[in-house]
């Protein structure tokens, strides 16, 4: 990743409601550098790239994926989504399913 003083969007692939998307595109066509954070690379994350943006791929809630996205960034901009469907309980990075919390 290039130290370019970009702009970080989360959520840049913009699955629901298409916020981080939405900002991604403004950022974009002000000739700003975007550092779009995609969870997964797919024909979104390739959308994102063909329209200029810095796409990596990464995990919010896994401290080892936030640090070097995050590094070099002079601005983020957070759309990540949570859902009642979460919440915080023991496990990998601290978040769990709702669906699958012991009751």
């Amino acid at each position: 990743m290039a130290d370019n003083g970009s702009i970080l969007v989360t959520g840049a692939a913009g699955q629901l409601g298409a916020v981080g998307r939405t900002v991604t595109g403004l950022l974009l066509d002000r000739g700003l550098p975007v550092r779009a954070m995609v969870r997964r690379e797919d024909d979104r994350a390739a959308a994102l790239r063909a329209a200029g943006a810095e796409v990596v791929v990464g995990d919010l809630l896994e401290p080892a994926d936030v640090y070097p996205v995050v590094s070099g960034c002079r601005r983020v901009y957070f759309g990540m989504s949570v859902s009642s469907g979460w919440r915080r309980s023991p496990g990998k990075s601290g978040w769990t399913p709702w669906s699958t919390c012991p009751r």
